[in-house]
């Protein structure tokens, strides 16, 4: 049923109809008036004239019977004026069943977006109430809102406005503002273009719709003129309508009654009404109606559906026309443009490309097709494409293809040029020929799809990106990381604004830069998350600590207060790590060797602003094939530990490796040196000596710690330096293992190089010749008062002659470098002398026998006084020559230089004491020889091993042979073997119990005993085991070795070799050196006294045997003698009665 107010509004347009006729401008000039169609078509009456029967556009839709909802809606949109003041129209309407069928399928539902106010709306205008809400009065429908609804009327009211006009911006894209003809709408219409005759089965007209974004402002009081019509120049079109293509009656695309709306291909569209609802003429009845009907031909009656009027006509449709939606939409729909979609996020373009695709006005675009992108790009490039941080790579593609205005701002459709050059909103030149509908050339390549209408513009779609030549997508190294999934890494340089200087665009300036960089995937810096950690490693200490505002606070060798003055200035923590990714120079795995120490882009001043190195491992696989680094597989190349991913990728002049792990700058020294086991006794030792502040913030310092097996080998000096009176040696011996450079092992070149210690001293590094040439370290030939004074005899200043070697090389620290090596080397001027070895072994008596013995000068290790000399005298401790010498010597000017010739005597033998335990004396009775101090010096005699020129070790074996005699192991005083003899100060001529053997007992330990004694238990005091051992600093006599060579040369002798072999022979006195040291052993060895029978036992047994042997013989003797006799007295006697003759 029709409300009274359509009523009334149909009514008064039809009187309006006669009196007043607004023409409006038309967009094409073959269209013609309602007065000339009346004229021209002949009436469709019995005499078979086709003439206009309806006075309005209006009066002709309220005569169907189909069109109630059409004239509702026109009704509600105030559209009924506006067509009754148009002088030409075309109206195409949809019958009432198209209306229901649209409306079911864009009916709003709950799961809809809302819109800005939280109100949920259907398709444009329709809501959620469907076509019934629109089939009311306005003012129903406004106060059932308002009842229904939290919103007030007014709220209520300015949403129905806004409805109300997008259904009249729908209404308008139904509306023509000219009128076609029979032959507009017949498939009988030619175009001429490019001189050709070309039958068009499809025609392109101009609707009353000019797209808007929103719904434009209303003036304050209305302006004249008729009502609702829109402005030449409004819209999203630079004024012009929106486009509607028409397929023509009887063509391929249009059918049989025609069809309008179709989509860029030809396919979609309404088909035109079959006219079936117009309402019977005058007073024809329906048999008039049906003989009239027979008379038209086919032709005829495929314009049933249209009726002309004298302000147009109305071309009845059976569907609604959608309104071209927005170029966004139709890139987020069309199946072509879905990878093109996908790329999109549509919210801000990036530049330069137009800020949106939804709103921004006469767009032009040549859309590259799915293919177009694909194919035009590798894995790599499409990974950044799709990352979140591609959309620049995407306007840069695309921004070729998007033209901002043809001409004068105009929309780019192929039927308003046939030639034109244009310019891409990225300035490249684009060459347009269209030589015929439906077909568009751009630069040589022809578009796939032409012509997708949009409310903003234009789509045509092409096979091939529009790029200028040259064209890099990755044109930089942080585009590359982007496509690689290193999206984490680059934010985070961009954080620490180290992005420019590194994965920045190359620029002209720059051009020979470039870069190694090492990145993590997300997948590996999420996966560190996930163990709780925010940036995938821990974040070093770095030098900032070390401010000097901070210097009064903690402890600082003097040598680094020079670099707290002036510090380098440190970059932040995380910069810091960021750095350490990135090497200098690119560098392929063809420039990669193992084991190579790489500087980074890590400079802090606790490397004096030096690079940070990193260390890369490569497989042996890589190592014998590296040209061929394409083939790399996972794991063959690591750096600092960290596995790399599969090949590297160039970008530019810099290369990436993708890497498994984020890299952790090297620690300090200490968590360094705690890692390794081998060394918890140097740190141990650290912190005993009060130095671990200091180890770990001095700047770029090269630390070579012994190994826990050479803090073991130095026995009893270790002890003695871990004892509170040894932490100023400690100190000592742990600063000369510093090197106050940082040094790096491949970069050592061949040959001799003395460097400066920490603890003032120097130290010589050794390497020798070939590829794998040892390094060794050892204390130099020459020290300042420590060293033996001749400079050609080769001897290190400490008395070591057996290098330190290195064990394990370059362990980074974040300020410098760590080396193991396998011995402790001791400085020479740290004194360990024999007193110092026996206190580390916390036995006290055999020190304090000695004092009362008057052997200070042996325990001390220094020259005897003139007192202690005529005390070494009377226990016969000097050599015999020497005495002799001294009691001849009868003039007081010869007796004054004989002290001298003693203290070179006594000073320049080393001595090593056997040193009992405590408990060991706790068996004897000391009070004893305590009282009787020749015994007490006779036994210390027999427990301290001298070395001098006349006593050699020898093999019990021979008297008359030399076994030869290796140096003595590490850390020991004495080289002990298998059945090597000793003599002791006990021995002389006369004493034949004064030596000492040593015997090995299986188990890697040794028996010293008294040679000759009887008597194998231990508790005799004959023998005693070996226990740990330490040697003493060397005492240099530098005037005797001098004097000594200098015999050697001046009988001609200039022989180098042959110098440091005797100088050798010199230190190495009999297998010890010349400090000697301490031997500990379980029992004391008491000097042996054979009893009579171990004198004479083996004459008397000897006599004995013989008088045995005599009596015997005597009694045999005797006996046969006594025997004999008879026998011959008894010789022979007759038989009885045997007559004699």
């Amino acid at each position: 049923m029709w409300s009274p107010s359509l009523i009334i509004s149909v009514v008064l347009t039809a009187r309006l109809g006669f009196s007043q006729q607004l023409a409006f401008s038309g967009s094409s000039s073959d269209h013609f008036s309602s007065a000339s169609i009346a004229s021209t078509f002949p009436s469709k009456h019995h005499d078979g004239d086709i003439s206009t029967t309806a006075e309005t556009i209006v009066s002709a839709l309220s005569s169907s019977s189909e069109h109630t909802i059409t004239l509702h809606l026109l009704q509600r949109s105030k559209c009924i004026p506006l067509l009754a003041h148009i002088g030409n129209a075309t109206f195409f309407a949809p019958t009432d069943q198209a209306w229901n069928d649209w409306a079911d399928k864009h009916k709003s539902n709950t799961d809809e977006p809302e819109n800005d106010d939280g109100r949920i709306v259907g398709q444009g205008w329709l809501g959620k109430g469907g076509l019934e809400e629109w089939m009311k009065e306005e003012e129903e429908v406004l106060q059932i809102r308002t009842m229904n609804t939290e919103y007030n009327e007014e709220y209520e009211k300015n949403f129905m406005d806004n409805q109300n006009w997008a259904l009249r911006q729908h209404l308008l894209y139904h509306t023509l503002n000219y009128t076609l003809t029979p032959s507009d709408l017949s498939f009988n219409k030619t175009i001429f273009a490019s001189g050709t005759t070309i039958t068009s089965n499809i025609s392109v007209e101009t609707t009353l719709l000019f797209p808007l974004d929103k719904e434009p402002e209303l003036p304050p009081t209305p302006e004249p003129g008729a009502p609702w019509l829109p402005k030449g120049g409004e819209g999203l079109l630079h004024g012009h309508g929106q486009r509607l293509r028409i397929a023509k009656i009887g063509s391929e695309q249009g059918g049989e009654r025609g069809k309008i709306g179709l989509d860029w291909n030809g396919d979609g569209g309404a088909d035109i009404w079959d006219g079936k609802g117009w309402e019977i003429q005058g007073n024809q009845t329906a048999k008039e109606e049906e003989q009239a009907e027979k008379k038209h031909n086919e032709h005829q009656k495929s314009l049933d559906g249209l009726k002309w009027t004298r302000n147009g006509v109305v071309v009845g449709i059976e569907g609604v026309l959608d309104m071209p939606p927005s170029i966004e939409e139709i890139i987020r729909t069309h199946p072509s443009l879905q990878y093109l979609s996908h790329l999109l996020t549509f919210n801000a373009l990036p530049s330069p490309l137009p800020d949106s695709f939804a709103t921004s006005p006469h767009l032009t675009i040549f859309a590259p097709s799915n293919d177009a992108i694909t194919s035009a790009f590798d894995d790599i490039e499409k990974g950044y494409l799709e990352g979140p941080f591609g959309e620049e790579g995407v306007g840069r593609i695309l921004a070729g293809g998007v033209v901002l205005g043809i001409g004068k701002d105009n929309v780019g459709w192929t039927d308003t040029f046939s030639r034109k050059n244009v310019e891409a909103s990225s300035g490249l030149g684009l060459q347009l020929v269209s030589d015929q509908p439906g077909h568009l050339s751009v630069n040589g390549t022809e578009a796939e799809a032409v012509d997708i209408f949009a409310s903003n513009g234009v789509i045509h779609i092409v096979p091939n990106l529009l790029l200028p030549e040259n064209f890099t997508l990755l044109n930089s190294a942080e585009k590359v990381l982007l496509s690689l999934n290193a999206t984490r890494f680059v934010s985070l340089l961009r954080s620490a604004n180290l992005s420019e200087a590194y994965i920045g665009p190359s620029r002209g300036d720059r051009e020979n830069d470039g870069w190694t960089i090492l990145a993590p995937t997300d997948e590996v810096m999420d996966m560190m998350d996930k163990w709780g950690s925010a940036w995938g490693a821990p974040v070093p200490e770095m030098w900032s600590d070390y401010e000097p505002e901070h210097v009064k606070e903690m402890e600082v060798p003097v040598a680094l207060t020079q670099y707290l003055k002036k510090p380098t200035q440190d970059p932040s923590a995380i910069a810091g790590l960021l750095q350490y990714h990135i090497l200098p120079g690119r560098l392929l795995p063809s420039d990669i060797k193992d084991g190579m120490l790489l500087g980074t882009e890590l400079r802090t001043s606790a490397l004096k602003g030096n690079r940070q190195r990193l260390r890369v491992d490569v497989s042996e696989r890589l190592q014998n094939d590296p040209i061929n680094w394409e083939a790399i597989g996972e794991g063959e190349i690591r750096f600092g530990g960290t596995t790399v991913l599969g090949k590297p990728v160039k970008t530019g002049n810099s290369i990436i490796y993708l890497l498994s792990s984020l890299l952790s700058p090297p620690d300090d020294v200490l968590q360094t040196a705690v890692s390794d086991l081998q060394l918890s006794t140097f740190i141990a030792a650290v912190y005993a000596a009060e130095l671990n502040k200091a180890v770990k913030r001095t700047p770029a310092t090269t630390y070579f710690m012994p190994r826990n097996r050479a803090f073991n080998q130095l026995g009893l000096t270790m002890k003695y330096l871990l004892l509170p009176e040894g932490k100023d040696e400690l100190r000592k011996v742990i600063k000369y293992h510093a090197v106050n450079e940082t040094i790096y092992l491949p970069e050592v070149e061949t040959g001799k190089k003395v460097y400066k210690t920490l603890e003032g001293g120097s130290i010589l590094l050794d390497r020798t010749k070939g590829m794998n040439g040892s390094i060794s370290l050892r204390s130099p030939v020459q020290w300042e008062g420590h060293d033996s004074g001749d400079p050609d005899s080769n001897l290190p200043s400490n008395g070591e002659l057996r290098s330190a070697k290195i064990w394990h090389s370059d362990a980074l620290t974040n300020t410098g470098v760590i080396h193991t090596i396998d011995s402790v080397i001791l400085p020479s001027d740290v004194k360990i002398t024999i007193a110092k070895l026996i206190r580390g072994s916390k036995q006290s008596t055999m020190g304090e026998l000695m004092i009362k013995a008057g052997l200070s000068w042996i325990l001390e290790g220094r020259e005897p006084t003139s007192d202690e000399i005529t005390t070494a005298k009377s226990h016969g401790i000097l050599p015999k020559h020497n005495i002799e010498e001294d009691d001849n010597n009868g003039d007081s000017s010869k007796g004054d230089e004989s002290p001298g010739k003693d203290i070179e005597d006594l000073a320049l033998p080393s001595y090593t004491v056997l040193v009992p335990t405590d408990k060991a004396f706790s068996r004897l009775n000391i009070t004893h020889y305590l009282n009787h101090k020749e015994s007490l010096v006779n036994l210390l005699k027999l427990h301290i091993i001298p070395s001098t020129s006349s006593t050699r070790p020898t093999s019990s074996s021979s008297s008359n042979t030399k076994k030869a005699i290796e140096p003595p192991k590490d850390g020991q005083p004495l080289s002990i073997d298998d059945d090597l003899i000793y003599s002791t100060l006990l021995s002389d001529d006369k004493k034949k119990f004064g030596d000492l053997a040593f015997r090995a007992t299986g188990d890697n330990s040794f028996i010293v005993g008294i040679k000759g004694a009887r008597g194998n238990a231990i508790n005799s005091g004959n023998s005693a085991r070996i226990g740990q051992s330490g040697r003493a600093s060397v005492r240099w006599k530098t005037h005797y070795f001098v004097s000594d060579l200098e015999k050697k040369r001046s009988n001609g002798n200039k022989d180098k070799d042959v110098d440091e072999d005797d100088s050798n022979v010199l230190l190495w006195k009999d297998g010890m050196t010349l400090g000697g040291g301490v031997m500990m052993i379980d029992n004391v060895l008491i000097p042996y006294q054979p009893s009579w029978f171990s004198r004479w036992g083996w004459l008397v047994i000897t006599l004995s045997a013989i008088g045995i042997i005599t009596l015997i013989a005597a009694i045999t003797m005797g006996w046969w003698f006594m025997t004999r006799g008879k026998n011959e007295e008894a010789e022979y006697e007759p038989l009885e009665g045997e007559e004699e003759e």
